[in-house]
């Protein structure tokens, strides 16, 4: 089907004309992390792993809602992407790439490797079954959502260095069973600061 007569645009366009829900995204996070920008269209129509991803959905790239920010550390300097496909204020999660630097880790997303070990850009960054306090929310804003995205990187920059993964190292696959509830795991939403 031409993705301009796919049904499901409507779904993707979830952010169109919601500057309510936009604002409380990018603010204050764009305010505190100076690098986190939307993708330029020129980067969704170029870069592999998100062409592909959003060729999977089969909608244009302008209907796509994605942000970028930089993450630097031993890793090297890397951009990452975000895609949020779907409402994540009705509990859709983002897609988060890293679209430089090394790509063998223990915990990225198949199917957007095509099965092929090492390759893919696309950070598993929780088990999607876990409780809320252990995933990332839209009422954390963007700053949270690239800050877990540094974390992971950080990780995998470890595993590959020392063979061993720093953190909570949840299982993939449909029979993997949730992490324990860990109520005190919950954070504080991000405000913007009071100007006095």
């Amino acid at each position: 089907m031409e993705p301009l007569l796919n049904p499901r645009r409507a779904e993707v366009r979830w952010w169109v004309g919601r500057f309510d829900l936009l604002e409380g995204l990018e603010r204050p996070s764009m305010d505190l992390d100076r690098t986190i920008r939307r993708v330029e269209m020129r980067t969704l129509r170029q870069h592999r792993d998100l062409r592909r991803h959003i060729q999977r959905l089969n909608v244009p790239e302008w209907d796509m809602l994605a942000y970028q920010a930089i993450a630097e550390g031993a890793y090297g300097h890397v951009r990452l992407a975000a895609l949020l496909p779907f409402s994540p204020f009705e509990g859709a999660d983002p897609e988060v790439f890293a679209l430089d630097g090394e790509r063998r880790s223990l915990h990225r997303n198949p199917p957007f490797d095509d099965g092929v070990e090492g390759v893919s850009a696309h950070l598993c960054l929780y088990f999607r079954g876990d409780r809320i306090e252990r995933r990332w929310t839209a009422e954390y804003g963007l700053l949270e959502l690239f800050d877990l995205g540094r974390r992971h990187l950080a990780a995998e920059d470890i595993w590959r260095k020392e063979n061993y993964w720093p953190t909570e190292d949840a299982p993939h696959g449909n029979r993997a069973r949730p992490a324990p509830p860990r109520p005190d795991l919950k954070i504080e939403r991000l405000r913007a600061p009071e100007i006095s």
